[in-house]
C-alpha cells in the first residue's frame, strides 16, 4: 500500500501544468510604432502652420501678432500687417526727404557757383593749357573732333588702297583708331598689295595671310590705324538742347544725298553728365560699299557735331549691312 501511494504521488507530481504563452515585444515594431507617431505630429503641425498661413492671408495678422512675425514670411503669403505697412511707409517718407536735402543742397551749390567755375566745369582748357595728345585725355569736344578725322582719314585709305578685285565681307573701325577687315581676292598679287600697303600706315598690324602656307586669296588684317593731322577744334561747341532735332536731320539728309538711307536715329541713349548730356545712336543701313565710302568722306569735312564710336560692316548673303553708332554731346 505504502509503495502505491507512493507511485501515486509522484504520478501527480509529474503532471505539467498549462503555461500560459509569453508575448515577445520586437525593437523593431517599437521603432515603427515611434515613427508612426512623429510622422502624425508633423503632420498635425503641418496642417497647423498651412492653417494658420491661411487665416492671416485672408483676414490679416491679428493684433497680437503684429510687428511679430518675419516681413519676408509676410511678403510671401501677402498678409497685411499695419504696424509693418506703417514702418515701412515711415521709412519711404524718411529716404523721400533726405532725397529732397540732397537735391536741394546740390541746387544750392549751383547756384552759388561763380562764372569762372562754370566755365572750367564746361571746358577746363580756357582756365588750363594742358597738353593732351591721348585720345582717353581729350575733352569730350575734342573726341567728337578726332572721331570724325579719325574715320574719315581710314574710309579714304580704303578707297584708294583696294584693288578692283578686293571684296571685304567683314570691315570694322573702332575708335580711336582699330580696325579689322577681312576679304577675298581672286588675284594673289591684289592680296599682297593691299596687305603691304595697309601695314605701312599701321601699328600693331598683323595679319594671317602673310603667314606661310596662308590661301593667296584670303585678305585678312587688324591693327591700328595711323591718324595724323587732326584739328582738335573742329568741332567746338555743344549742340543746344532745342536743335538735337535739327542736328540728326542734317545728318540724314547728308546721308541721303550719298545715297545712304541711316535708320535708328530718333530714339538716342542719353547719358547725364550734369554739365552736359551725352546722346548715343545706334544707327543701320544696307547701302553699297562705294556709297557707304562717299557718305563717310562728306560726313567727315561737315560741320556737323557727331561722332562716331564705330563702324561694322558685315556682308548678308547678297547685301551689305553696316552699323554705325554715333554720339552727340548735348548743352544741358
Amino acid at each position: 500500500m505504502i509503495h502505491l501511494n507512493l507511485i501515486e504521488a509522484a504520478e501527480k507530481l509529474t503532471v505539467v501544468e498549462t503555461v500560459s504563452p509569453v508575448n515577445i515585444t520586437r525593437v523593431e515594431d517599437l521603432n515603427k510604432g515611434g515613427s508612426k507617431k512623429v510622422r502624425n505630429v508633423l503632420v498635425a503641425a503641418l496642417l497647423v502652420v498651412i492653417g494658420f498661413t491661411c487665416y492671416i492671408s485672408v483676414s490679416g495678422v491679428p493684433g497680437p501678432l503684429q510687428g511679430v512675425l518675419p516681413a519676408q514670411y509676410l511678403d510671401l503669403i501677402g498678409a497685411q500687417d499695419p504696424v509693418l505697412e506703417n514702418a515701412r511707409k515711415a521709412q519711404k517718407a524718411k529716404e523721400a526727404d533726405i532725397e529732397a536735402n540732397n537735391q536741394a543742397l546740390i541746387k544750392r551749390q549751383r547756384e552759388n557757383m561763380s562764372v569762372k567755375q562754370v566755365v572750367g566745369e564746361i571746358n577746363p582748357n580756357v582756365l588750363y593749357n594742358n597738353k593732351r595728345s591721348d585720345y582717353n585725355s581729350f575733352l569730350p569736344l575734342e573726341k567728337v573732333s578726332y572721331q570724325k578725322a579719325s574715320v574719315g582719314q581710314f574710309f579714304a585709305f580704303l578707297t584708294t588702297a583696294t584693288p578692283d578685285d578686293v571684296g571685304f565681307s567683314d570691315c570694322i573701325y573702332q575708335l580711336p583708331n582699330y580696325f579689322y577687315v577681312r576679304g577675298a581676292t581672286r588675284n594673289p598679287n591684289s592680296q599682297r598689295s593691299f596687305l603691304e600697303r595697309i601695314k605701312t600706315v599701321s601699328t600693331d598690324f598683323q595679319s594671317p595671310s602673310l603667314e606661310a602656307g596662308a590661301s593667296a586669296t584670303d585678305v585678312t588684317a587688324f591693327g591700328q590705324y595711323n591718324v595724323g593731322n587732326v584739328n582738335l577744334n573742329a568741332v567746338n561747341s555743344y549742340v543746344p538742347a532745342a536743335d538735337v532735332a535739327t542736328e540728326t536731320k542734317s545728318l540724314k539728309a547728308l546721308a541721303s544725298a550719298n545715297k545712304v538711307r541711316l535708320s535708328g536715329l530718333e530714339k538716342p541713349q542719353v547719358e547725364d553728365f550734369g554739365v552736359y548730356k551725352r546722346h548715343s545712336y545706334t544707327s543701320t543701313t544696307q547701302a553699297d560699299f562705294s556709297d557707304l565710302q562717299a557718305f563717310i568722306a562728306a560726313y567727315a569735312a561737315s560741320p556737323l557735331r557727331l561722332g562716331v564710336k564705330s563702324i561694322e560692316m558685315k556682308h548678308s548673303k547678297r547685301e551689305l549691312a553696316t552699323t554705325i553708332r554715333f554720339e552727340m554731346y548735348v548743352a544741358p
